[in-house]
């Protein structure tokens, strides 16, 4: 099969942390599975300490002097020919100029978009758009995270979308095998950008408040992640409101250090995700997953997927619903039996629908596809 010189291009410029995130990940593990390349081109945003869990992998900054897909455009024009696979991140407005330019150039090339999208986003795409959907029509493949915007999209577009989940590359992440559940205390542990509208804080903070009462044992809630001054404030009078409650919240503030991030992971019993919407499942979720934490989720878009329909995790639709999130954790949190179970369970789920290397597979075979189909006649 094979060998591709790869090439991911964002369509905003890459942050450090978005290194270890799926918009980056995927495409470095199908480089470490099956390409002779692979460059991140990107107007630097600093520096990138990231960049060395990433070997191989090469950071190739833009010049400052247009926008940031101005320059991405121009680079794709002159480096066309060391590009035979190029990878886009989400079906933005901004590829449009990019992918036009790019199979202009190299007809023969192939372009793969994975799409990070919500129920939201799908609908809102612009399909009247003759360049938006001559954007899509350039995608040799194109996949999305959860499977039920799978099968809308295909009746939407009248092409094949492909599901490929938001996965986890394991050799990252060598502390989860020493994983124990023996190990593990009552923690209940939250990790994101704690207080933005997304994210949806407010809910696991009240709904812990209305199940502490109910709780069997004491559990602890740890909320990791930069934290917004609207939600400080509302924690602070939370505090004051419950006084009781207080000595068992900690936030801890945003946590770079990776390996500290780990030990949280390897201690917590229950992983809780609060999002009003997210783009498939977030990297949160498969790591605290690998950890063997058992995950409790609203109804985003790829809870089904991330919780196989329920049975290695729990759902609460309504991202509203406080008293309802609050019964899912008693539940949860009075089960020791389902815990220590589920703790297995959910490690080999993982292993089976969520390793990116598996997934990369995958996508190579859908990539060869397609390369007999671009070969000249």
């Amino acid at each position: 099969m094979n060998k591709y010189k790869m090439c991911m291009i964002p369509a905003y410029p890459l942050e450090n942390v978005q290194l270890l995130k799926d918009r980056v990940i995927l495409p470095y593990v199908c480089y470490r599975a099956f390409g002779e390349s692979l460059r991140l081109v990107t107007k630097s945003t600093g520096d990138y300490p990231y960049l060395s869990y990433l070997e191989g992998a090469e950071l190739i900054p833009l010049p400052e002097d247009q926008s940031h897909m101005e320059e991405a455009v121009r680079y794709v024009s002159a480096h066309s020919e060391e590009i035979d696979l190029l990878f886009l991140f989400g079906a933005r407005g901004e590829y449009m100029e990019l992918a036009a330019a790019y199979r202009a150039a190299r007809p023969d090339g192939l372009i793969y978009m994975k799409l990070d999208a919500n129920i939201d986003w799908a609908n809102a795409f612009p399909l009247y758009d003759n360049d938006f959907s001559a954007m899509l029509q350039s995608c040799d493949v194109i996949s999305c995270e959860a499977r039920h915007l799978q099968a809308l999209l295909y009746k939407k577009w009248q092409r094949p979308v492909e599901y490929i989940p938001n996965g986890v590359y394991y050799p990252l992440y060598p502390e989860a095998e020493t994983a124990r559940y023996e190990e593990k205390e009552n923690i209940i542990l939250t990790v994101g950008r704690l207080g933005t509208a997304q994210k949806n804080t407010l809910l696991l903070l009240y709904a812990y408040a209305l199940s502490f009462a109910e709780l069997k044992e004491p559990w602890e809630l740890v909320m990791i992640g930069s934290v917004t001054p609207e939600f400080q404030a509302d924690y602070d009078d939370f505090c004051k409101r419950f006084p009781p409650l207080a000595p068992h919240i900690r936030l801890t503030g945003n946590i770079a250090d990776k390996q500290a991030l780990y030990q949280y992971y390897k201690r917590a019993k229950i992983f809780a995700l609060t999002s009003r919407l997210e783009g498939g499942s977030p990297n949160v979720f498969s790591e605290a997953a690998i950890f063997g934490c058992t995950v409790i989720t609203t109804g985003v878009d790829a809870a089904d997927d991330m919780t196989d329909f329920g049975r290695v995790g729990r759902i609460v639709p309504d991202t509203e619903d406080f008293e309802g999130f609050s019964r899912a954790l008693v539940s949860l949190c009075n089960n020791p039996d389902y815990l220590a179970h589920n703790f297995h369970d959910m490690r080999a789920y993982m292993r089976e629908f969520f390793d990116y290397e598996r997934l990369a597979e995958r996508l190579h075979v859908l990539l060869e596809l397609q390369s007999l189909k671009r070969r000249p006649s």
